[in-house]
């Protein structure tokens, strides 16, 4: 049932989750270990949505998702996009109806159950769509974000390839100016107008490079995975501790 108001509780709240991949196939399997192992039983229920566009012979089948959509290889950023749009198409024409879809790399790891889960009853209480982290300081992050389909709805499908076509100038500054994350940030302020409507992850909510990989207890988004398992190891295990039987590719990543 979808949360109205009155009490709340975690048990009510329908949860899609929608991971884009191209490469990190190993860090995406461990991604779906923590959501199935850690953040499933506390929510009344959670779909795993994937999306990916590498080769077919680095991915051959499903894993622990509920939903595999295959993709051709694009360059990053048009890759990118062009699977967050297709993600959320396929989450909101879904039979199934959500409390909220929470989009993420395949490469990032929530792996604190109790802060996810606290992230979106504030959502919830304080009636915020949208909870991200400010990326560089200016704007909103698409790395990890929790949005509800109502928001979702009026934010996408993102037009990365228009706004590249009609200012061609731009392509060479993509690093640089983060041309996605700007996209998203005008669109969303121009759908929400009021910026009390979004929320600022706490513990990360500006990502510079001091802490765009990792955040203390509860966050890894490392690109080399030998700096992944010596940074996030130990918290890890004493987050996780037994639940670690029960998820095969995390245990194989970590070791």
């Amino acid at each position: 049932m979808i949360l109205k108001s009155g009490s709340i509780y975690a048990k009510k709240i329908r949860v899609a989750c929608l991971i884009i991949t191209y490469n990190r196939i190993n860090e995406a399997k461990a991604q779906m270990d923590l959501i199935r192992e850690t953040w499933q039983p506390m929510f009344d229920s959670v779909d795993i949505y994937h999306e990916f566009n590498g080769k077919k012979n680095w991915y051959p089948q499903k894993y622990r998702e509920n939903f595999l959509s295959r993709h051709k290889s694009m360059s990053h950023y048009i890759g990118a996009n062009h699977m967050l749009n297709k993600g959320f198409k396929h989450i909101l024409d879904s039979f199934k109806k959500y409390d909220y879809i929470i989009a993420s790399s395949s490469d990032v790891w929530f792996y604190d159950p109790k802060k996810i889960k606290k992230i979106i009853l504030d959502c919830f209480k304080q009636k915020h769509q949208l909870a991200t982290s400010l990326w560089g300081g200016m704007v909103l992050n698409t790395e990890f974000f929790i949005i509800t389909p109502e928001l979702a709805k009026k934010v996408f499908p993102l037009r990365y390839m228009d706004f590249i076509n009609k200012y061609k100038l731009l392509r060479w500054a993509n690093n640089k100016i983060s041309i996605l994350e700007n996209i998203f940030t005008f669109k969303v302020i121009r759908v929400l107008k009021n910026p009390n409507k979004f929320y600022l992850i706490p513990g990360r909510r500006t990502i510079w490079p001091t802490n765009r990989f990792y955040s203390a207890n509860f966050y890894a988004s490392h690109h080399d995975p030998i700096k992944r398992r010596k940074d996030v190891l130990p918290n890890i295990k004493t987050i996780l501790e037994a639940k670690l039987t029960n998820m095969p590719s995390l245990y194989k990543f970590l070791s």
